[in-house]
């Protein structure tokens, strides 16, 4: 994945995600016209969930240097994954871009 010049895997960023906080069970990024985008599952409520914003932007500050454009929080078992457990960041991707996700929370950092 490509950002400002830099490389970055995406297991790194999402580790990251994952790390920030405690109600982030799985999460998956992605490139979209240049920015950043990360999709977190999550089980908390709505009121709760828009904690995890501000911790997965400041994390992701913190340990890569990268700046969050859009952050989807969403119920969990969202993001695709095959058959051999490797998830579907195009899938994810295009869902997002059709506005398919039904997503608990949508917050554009730009």
């Amino acid at each position: 994945m490509m950002l400002r010049g830099m490389r970055y895997h995406p297991i790194d960023v999402e580790t990251s995600v994952i790390r920030s906080h405690r109600r982030i069970a799985e999460s998956a990024v992605f490139t979209w016209t240049s920015l950043l985008v990360v999709v977190a599952e999550t089980d908390a409520s709505e009121a709760e969930a828009l904690d995890l914003v501000p911790a997965i932007t400041s994390a992701l500050l913190e340990d890569h240097h990268l700046t969050v454009g859009v952050v989807v929080l969403c119920d969990p078992f969202t993001i695709p994954i095959n058959s051999r457990g490797e998830k579907q960041r195009m899938h994810l991707r295009d869902a997002f871009v059709k506005d398919q996700l039904d997503p608990l929370y949508v917050a554009y950092n730009m």
